[in-house]
């Protein structure tokens, strides 16, 4: 959780802080903890919870536009799938892959849940599997093509659950291919991770699915070391794609410092050690909605774990 932020912040989508990106993933973990799984009805009224109250106060920082467009339509009691594709579900699934990291059906269901909740694109949906996948095999140790291919039988699980039930998606079809999708660049892996920048990026950067893909590469690769990855994630794709490969990569090295400064900092180290011991207590941990209302900029929460 601590290195999922710390590559939002990398990412720079709010100055000297973090995004929705993590907040969003916050909320998730938080959500996982108290109930053992995910329940839509719930995590959506969690996720309005951080939205602010009274109505009409917006906590949420840099939201990307249809998360925010997500959130107006669950206030009015209508909450609408995005139907395009996207990257977004994959830069949540922090929580999903450390407390599921053992259970790998349920891994798959929730991180089908989450994704679903706010989109509608099978092939987005088939990504968040595969973050979360990949999340889970770098909690045990894994990395290069056998993380990567990891995240692809992940898919290939993700998408038996999702053909049950085809009518809650879109362009199933489509996603019947990313596991191959995923396999074909673990050549990428193991060269220069400005290889897979370079392929995976357009002009403008990655999007869409191929910001997905490049960073399920980079948290795979072998050929940089994990402040790099985070650097070139944050550098080709912003917050989201930071906080996805530092999903990954702090999974696989577990907590520590990092080089850039994060509010709250060991609120979300503590959030991740207790995910990581299938502690689900959270009464002792600060409220989601106070604590991201005050933004605190100062190390006060200091005392809850010491990094060192």
């Amino acid at each position: 959780m601590l290195s999922a932020a710390s590559g939002d912040v990398a990412g720079g989508a709010v100055v000297g802080g973090y995004s929705a990106v993590t907040q969003v993933s916050t909320v998730v973990a938080y959500h996982i903890m108290v109930n053992g799984a995910v329940d839509r009805a719930s995590l959506t009224a969690d996720l309005l919870v951080l939205d602010g109250a009274p109505p009409g106060t917006r906590t949420y920082r840099r939201p990307s536009d249809e998360f925010r467009l997500w959130l107006d339509a669950a206030h009015a009691g209508e909450p609408t799938a995005a139907p395009g594709p996207s990257s977004e579900p994959a830069s949540r699934m922090t929580a999903v892959g450390v407390w599921f990291r053992r259970r790998p059906d349920e891994l798959v269901t929730a991180a089908i849940e989450v994704s679903r909740l706010t989109h509608l694109d099978a092939s987005s949906v088939a990504m968040g599997v595969a973050a979360a996948g990949a999340v889970a095999g770098a909690s045990l140790a894994m990395n290069g093509a056998d993380l990567l291919f990891g995240a692809a039988e992940t898919v290939e699980r993700g998408l038996e659950h999702m053909g049950a039930d085809q009518f809650r998606f879109s362009g199933m079809a489509e996603a019947g291919r990313i596991p191959d999708w995923i396999r074909s660049h673990s050549s990428l892996v193991t060269g220069p991770p400005t290889d897979a920048v370079r392929d995976l990026s357009g002009d403008n950067g990655p999007h869409g699915l191929s910001g997905a893909m490049l960073g399920i590469v980079l948290g795979s690769s072998l050929g940089a070391s994990p402040v790099r990855l985070i650097e070139l994630a944050a550098m080709s794709g912003g917050s989201e794609l930071g906080a996805l490969v530092g999903s990954i990569v702090g999974a696989r090295v577990g907590l520590g410092r990092w080089p850039w400064r994060v509010p709250n900092e060991s609120w979300f180290a503590e959030i991740g050690r207790r995910l990581a011991a299938g502690n689900g207590e959270v009464r002792d941990l600060p409220v989601p909605y106070a604590i991201e209302e005050r933004f605190n900029m100062s190390p006060e929460m200091s005392g809850i774990i010491d990094l060192d």
